[in-house]
C-alpha cells in the first residue's frame, strides 16, 4: 500500500497525519515505512519531519533531498547550490521501495515547485498514479484552500481517498465542505499536544482503520469487472470475436506510455492509432479543453461561427505555407476524404461538367471506411464485401523504393510504374473527377514508401490535364514524416489536403479538409444548391479547436517535425546495426519505422507468425499491434533518447524471440 500526503498548503497539518497514520497502521498490524522524498528547513531540527515521525514509530526511509532552508525546494535548491529535485530521480527512489508499503509524504502543497521545470507534486502523481490523502486545516480559511486542492486534484484525473482536517474540530466548515464534496469523505484528527498519550493513540487507529478502508475500496475500484462487461458486450473495431485474444484492458496512459489494468508500463508503439503525435495526458491540452468548455462548449457551424475555429484555420494555413487558403471542418479522417471528393467533383459539376464519374486512386490505399473512401481505397481485405455499393475508380500501382507487394524489385519498378499512369491519365482524363493518394507513405497497407519523384510525377500529370489532387494526409500530416505535411518534403503543392489523426495530440475527434481558392470559388453562386451541402453536428466543436490550437503551440515550441527527421536517422541507424536479424525490406522515414517479419514474405495480412507480435512484445515493454505481417513502430514524436533506445532494443528482442 503506497499513499501520497498532501497539504492544502505549509503547515496545514502533513506530517502530524503522516506520523499519526503509520503509527496507527502499525498498530493494527499493518506496517508502513515513511518517505519524505523532499525535505526543507533542516537547519531547524526539531520541525525536521523525518525526525516526528521517527520519534512516535522509528519508521522512516532515506530521504531524496535535503535541503537547510526553509523554502520551496526551487528556492532552496538555489540558495544552497544543490541539485535541485526532478520527478524521473523521484521515480527510480520510489521503484527501489518496491517491496515496502509507504507514505509518502510532499513538501509543501500541490503545486508547489520542486525545480526550474516547473514539475510539481501533480506530475508526481502523473508519473505514478498515486491516491491522496489531503491534509487540510479546520480553521478559518480552509474551505476555499480544502476546495482548491480538490479540484486540483481531481481535475488532473487522479485519486482522492479522503480529506484528513487537522486541528480544532469545526463542525461548521466541516458542513460547508461535506455539502459542497457530498462524494468526497472527510475525516476530523484533533492535533493532540501529548502525541503519544492514550487520546493520541487512539486517534491514529480510528484514523489508520478508515484509510486502510478506503485504500482496499480504491483497489477493489482498479479491478472491477468492467473487462468482463466489455468482452460481453462492446463490439471493437477490426475484430474477430470469436478467435481474437481479449483486448489490452488500459488504465491510464502519460506521456509515450501506457498502463494497464495490472499496472506493466508499455511504450505505446502505434501513437494509439498514429493520434497520439505529442505524448499522453499533456497538461497544456487538458487546461485548454478545460477553458473552453467553461466558456463555450459547441455552436453549431453553419449561420455561426467562432474564435477557436477562426484561430485554428489561420494557424493551419499559415504551417500550410502554401495555395491551401480554405479550411473545411470534420470529425474524422474519413469524412475529412470524403469532403475532399465532393469538392473535385462537384467543383466540375458546378460548371455543367457532368462526364466526371471516376477518380484516380492508388493500389494499397486506405483512405477511410465510409462508402466514398472505400470506393477509392484498395483493400479488399477489408471492404470487398461492399463492392456492391461502390463506384468504380481507376486503380494505378504506385511505385515504392523498397521492395513491397505492390514493387516486388522496389526502385527497380519505378519506370514501369510511371510509364502505366501516364497511360491511365492520357486516356482517362476527361472522365476523371480528381486524383487522390496517401502522399510519401501508404500507411495501412504495410507503411508502403514512395519516392518523392513520384509524386512530382502525379502533380505534374494532375497540371497536365486540369485534374484536382487530393492527398489524404491523414496519417502523414503534422510532422510524422519529417515536415508539417508530407507534400513539403516531397516539394509538391496539392490542391486539396486532408487532416485529422495528429490534429489535437490524440485527444480529441477533429479533422480539416484543406483546399486552394480556386476550387472555393467553384461552389460561388446565387444557386444555394451549389454550396458545399456537407456538414456534422459537431462540425468545429469549439473544444476541439482549443485542444487543437494547444495541439499546435506544442508542435512548434517544441519543433515535432525536426524531431520527426532526427528520429528518422535513429530508425535508419538501427536498421544498419541489426542486419544480423534479416529484416525483410527495412524501411524508415520520418518518425516510421517498419518491416516485415523475417521469413513471412510480403504483403500477407493474415500472417499467423503476426499474432504472436502484442504477446512478444509485451514481454519486452512494447505495446505493438501489426499490419499483417509488416512490424512497424511510430511512437509519439516527444520521445526521448533513452526512451526511443529502449523501444528499439525491445523490438530486437521481440524480433529475436519470433523466430
Amino acid at each position: 500500500m503506497k499513499i501520497f500526503v498532501s497539504g492544502t498548503d505549509t503547515d496545514a497539518g502533513k506530517t502530524f497525519v503522516s506520523g499519526s497514520l503509520t503509527w496507527g497502521l502499525h498498530k493494527i498490524e499493518k506496517p508502513h515505512s515513511y518517505w519524505k522524498p523532499i525535505q526543507t528547513g533542516l537547519d531547524d531540527q526539531s520541525s525536521v519531519d523525518r525526525n516526528f515521525v521517527d520519534s512516535l514509530h522509528s519508521c522512516s526511509l532515506e530521504n531524496g533531498y535535503d535541503y537547510k532552508l526553509p523554502l520551496s525546494p526551487d528556492q532552496a535548491s538555489d540558495i544552497s547550490g544543490a541539485p535541485q529535485p526532478n520527478i524521473s530521480d523521484l521515480i527510480k527512489k520510489l521503484e527501489a521501495f518496491a517491496s515496502n508499503s509507504v507514505i509518502i509524504e510532499g513538501a509543501g502543497g500541490l503545486y508547489v515547485p520542486i525545480n526550474h521545470q516547473n514539475e510539481t507534486w501533480l506530475d508526481f502523481l502523473d508519473a505514478t498514479n498515486l491516491p491522496t490523502l489531503l491534509v487540510a486545516r479546520t480553521r478559518l480559511g480552509t474551505i476555499n484552500h480544502t476546495s482548491l486542492s480538490i479540484h486540483a486534484i481531481e481535475d488532473a484525473g487522479h485519486d482522492l481517498l479522503a480529506v484528513v482536517l487537522s486541528g480544532e474540530k469545526n463542525p461548521q466548515n466541516l458542513a460547508s465542505l461535506q455539502r459542497m464534496f457530498p462524494k468526497t469523505t472527510f475525516i476530523e484528527l484533533d492535533y493532540i499536544e501529548q502525541v503519544g498519550s492514550k487520546q493520541h493513540l487512539e486517534s491514529s487507529v480510528e484514523l489508520a482503520h478508515a484509510i486502510a478502508q478506503k485504500y482496499e475500496e480504491w483497489v477493489s475500484s482498479l479491478k472491477e469487472l468492467w473487462t468482463q462487461f466489455d468482452k460481453d458486450n462492446v463490439w471493437h473495431p477490426f475484430t474477430q470475436h470469436q478467435i481474437a485474444e481479449a483486448p489490452l484492458a488500459i488504465e491510464r496512459a502519460k506521456g509515450i506510455y501506457l498502463y494497464t489494468q495490472d499496472n506493466e508500463k508499455l511504450v505505446d508503439g502505434n501513437s494509439s492509432w498514429w493520434v497520439n503525435t505529442v505524448g499522453h495526458g499533456r497538461k497544456e491540452i487538458r487546461k485548454a479543453i478545460v477553458r473552453q468548455q467553461a466558456k463555450m462548449d459547441h455552436v453549431l457551424f453553419a449561420g455561426a461561427t467562432h474564435k477557436p475555429a477562426s484561430q485554428l484555420s489561420q494557424r493551419i494555413i499559415a504551417l500550410a505555407a502554401s495555395k491551401l487558403q480554405r479550411v473545411f471542418f470534420s470529425d474524422n479522417g474519413s469524412t475529412a476524404v470524403e469532403v475532399g471528393l465532393k469538392m473535385a467533383f462537384q467543383s466540375f459539376a458546378n460548371k455543367g461538367d457532368f462526364n466526371r464519374d471516376t477518380f484516380i486512386a492508388f493500389e494499397g490505399s486506405y483512405h477511410g471506411d465510409t462508402f466514398g473512401t472505400m470506393s477509392v481505397a484498395s483493400s479488399d481485405g477489408f471492404h470487398g464485401v461492399f463492392k456492391p455499393f461502390m463506384f468504380d475508380t481507376l486503380k494505378v500501382v504506385p511505385p515504392t523504393f523498397h521492395r513491397s507487394f505492390l514493387c516486388p524489385d522496389g526502385a527497380d519498378n519505378y519506370e514501369e510504374r510511371i510509364k502505366t499512369m501516364r497511360e491511365v491519365f492520357a486516356k482517362s482524363h476527361s472522365r476523371v473527377a480528381g486524383v487522390i493518394l496517401e502522399p510519401l507513405v501508404q500507411g495501412a497497407s504495410g507503411m508502403l514508401m514512395q519516392p518523392k519523384e513520384f509524386l512530382k510525377e502525379v502533380e505534374s500529370l494532375c497540371k497536365q490535364y486540369g485534374l484536382p489532387l487530393i492527398f489524404d494526409e491523414v496519417f502523414t500530416g503534422l510532422g510524422r514524416v519529417g515536415a508539417p505535411f508530407a507534400f513539403q518534403r516531397a516539394g509538391v503543392q496539392p490542391d486539396i489536403v486532408c487532416i485529422a489523426k495528429g490534429l489535437t495530440g490524440g485527444t480529441m475527434p477533429m479533422s480539416l479538409t484543406l483546399s486552394t481558392e480556386h476550387y472555393f470559388n467553384a461552389f460561388l453562386d446565387q444557386d444555394k444548391s451549389k454550396a458545399l451541402l456537407h456538414g456534422h453536428s459537431y462540425t468545429a466543436n469549439a473544444i476541439a479547436c482549443a485542444a487543437a490550437n494547444a495541439t499546435l503551440d506544442i508542435y512548434q515550441s517544441e519543433d515535432l517535425a525536426g524531431k520527426s527527421l532526427s528520429i528518422e536517422n535513429k530508425f535508419k541507424n538501427f536498421i544498419q546495426s541489426n542486419l544480423d536479424l534479416g529484416l525483410e525490406n527495412p524501411r524508415a522515414m520520418g518518425a516510421i519505422l517498419a518491416f516485415e517479419i523475417p521469413g513471412s514474405g510480403m504483403g500477407d495480412y493474415f500472417n499467423s507468425k503476426a499474432t504472436l507480435i502484442p504477446q512478444v512484445a509485451r514481454r519486452h515493454g512494447l505495446f505493438l499491434r501489426p499490419l499483417g505481417n509488416t512490424l512497424y513502430f511510430i511512437p509519439p514524436l516527444t520521445i526521448t533518447g533513452s526512451e526511443l533506445e529502449f523501444a528499439l532494443d525491445g523490438i530486437r528482442k521481440t524480433v529475436i524471440d519470433l523466430k
